[in-house]
C-alpha cells in the first residue's frame, strides 16, 4: 500500500505505517571450526525485525531459497578472502526471495530479487547487494541459482572458456569434483564442444552418473580401494591431459600435472580438498609438487576469481547468454538436492564437504 505522497517514505515505496513487526529465523556461526567443521558450530535463533527502522537504500526481503556453496566454508573462519564470518552473524549465502519492504528507489515491494542474502528468512539488505531475479520462460526460480547462477553455470563458464581458452574437439579434459554443482557444468560445458571429457568424484553412485546421465567419456572413483587416482588416470588418459578444470586440489592436482601434454592448460576453479581440513587461512595449504611438470612440457596454469571477468558488462552479457542458449537447449542440466527449512542449513553446508549429494545443493525457506 502507498502513504499519502506527504514525506520521503512514500516516495521510497515503503507502506506509510508498516506496523507488523515481522520474526526472522536465521542460521548463525556459533563458534569457530576447528579443521572440520561439526553442527555445533551453527546455531537457528530468532529476532524481530521492524519494517519501519529500515534506512535509506535498503530492502527488507523475505527469502525463498538459498544456495550452499563451498565459499562459505572460507567465510567462517577469523581471517578469510571472501570475508570472515562474524560470530552470531548469519552465515552468507547468494539466494533468491521477495521485496516486503523497501527503502529504495531501485525496489519496491513485491519485486522479485537474487543478492547476498544469508542463511535466513528475512533479510534487510542493501541496494547495491541486489538485483532483479531473472523471470524468463522455461526458467525455474532453483535454476538461477544452479545452472544460471553466479556461483554454479556462470563460474564454470567463465573458467571453461575465458580463463586459457576454451577445450578443443577432440582434447582429453579432466573435471575434478565432476558431481558437483559447478564440476557438473564445467564438464557438460567440455562435452558440448566434443571434448573427450573424464569426471572425478568419489564413491560408484557419482561415477555412474558421470558415464550413464552427463554421458562423459569416462570416470575416476577417488574412493576405489584397488587403483589410485593416478592408475585410474593412465587407463583412462594413457596419451595425457590437455585440458584441467579444478575444483578440488590436493593429490588429484598432483596427479594430473604429472600427465599433462606439452602445450596443456589448469584451470585453478577451487580447491574443496583445502577447505575444511584446518588449511585455508589457518595453517598451510598443500601445493602441487609436480608444478615443474608445467614448465618441462610448456603448459600454463591459471586460477580465476569470477566477479573479476563478468564485472566487466560485455563479459557479464557474453557468459549470460551463452549459459543460458546452452540450458535453453537442453544441454546443460545440474540434478539438484533441496533440504527444506532453515534448520536443515547447517546439515546442507555438512554435506557440501563429506560428498553426501549430487549436483546442486539448496535450502527453501
Amino acid at each position: 500500500a502507498k502513504g499519502d505522497g506527504a514525506g520521503p517514505t512514500a516516495a521510497l515505496n515503503v507502506p506509510s505505517t508498516p506496523s507488523a513487526v515481522l520474526e526472522n529465523r536465521k542460521c548463525v556461526l556459533a563458534r569457530r571450526p576447528e579443521r572440520t567443521m561439526r553442527a555445533a558450530d551453527f546455531g537457528l535463533e530468532a529476532e524481530s525485525v521492524d519494517p519501519s527502522s529500515l534506512k535509506a537504500g535498503t530492502v527488507l526481503v523475505r527469502v525463498q531459497m538459498i544456495s550452499i556453496d563451498a565459499f562459505i566454508r572460507t567465510t567462517l573462519d577469523a581471517d578469510a578472502y571472501h570475508g570472515s564470518t562474524a560470530l552470531g552473524a548469519p552465515l552468507p549465502a547468494i539466494g533468491v526471495g521477495t521485496v516486503v519492504f523497501s527503502a529504495s528507489k531501485k525496489f519496491k515491494a513485491g519485486d522479485q530479487v537474487a543478492g547476498m542474502v544469508g542463511a535466513q528468512t528475512l533479510a534487510v539488505v542493501p541496494e547495491a547487494m541486489l538485483s532483479h531475479a531473472m523471470r524468463l520462460p522455461g526458467v525455474p526460480p532453483e535454476a538461477t541459482l544452479a545452472e544460471l547462477g553466479l556461483t554454479t553455470g556462470l563460474t564454470a563458464w567463465v573458467g571453461m572458456h575465458a580463463v586459457l581458452g576454451p577445450p578443443r574437439r577432440g582434447e582429453t579434459v579432466v573435471v575434478s569434483a565432476a558431481a558437483g554443482a559447478v564440476g557438473s557444468c564445467a564438464a557438460q560445458f567440455a562435452r558440448n564442444r566434443g571434448a573427450r571429457v573424464i569426471g572425478v568424484a568419489g564413491g560408484e553412485r557419482k561415477a555412474r552418473f558421470l558415464r550413464d546421465e552427463l554421458c562423459l567419456a569416462g570416470a575416476i572413483d577417488y574412493k576405489r580401494t584397488d587403483a589410485s587416482i593416478g592408475e585410474q588416470l593412465d587407463e583412462l588418459a594413457p596419451d595425457g591431459i590437455d585440458f584441467f578444470f579444478d575444483n578440488v586440489g590436493g593429490e588429484t592436482l598432483d596427479e594430473v600435472l604429472a600427465r599433462i601434454r606439452p602445450g596443456g592448460r589448469v584451470v585453478i576453479c577451487g580447491a574443496v580438498s583445502q577447505y575444511d581440513a584446518g588449511k585455508l587461512n589457518v595453517s598451510r595449504v598443500d601445493g602441487p609438487s609436480n608444478y615443474l611438470k608445467l614448465a618441462e612440457r610448456s603448459a600454463h596454469l591459471a586460477g580465476f576469481n569470477v566477479m573479476h571477468i563478468i564485472s566487466r558488462p560485455h563479459k557479464l552479457v557474453w557468459a549470460l547468454g551463452s549459459v543460458l542458449v546452452t540450458y535453453w537447449r537442453g544441454r546443460l542440466q545440474v540434478p539438484k538436492h533441496i533440504e527444506n527449512g532453515i534448520e536443515r542449513v547447517p546439515d546442507a553446508l555438512l554435506a557440501m564437504f563429506s560428498g553426501g549429494h549430487v549436483g546442486k545443493l539448496l535450502v527453501n525457506l
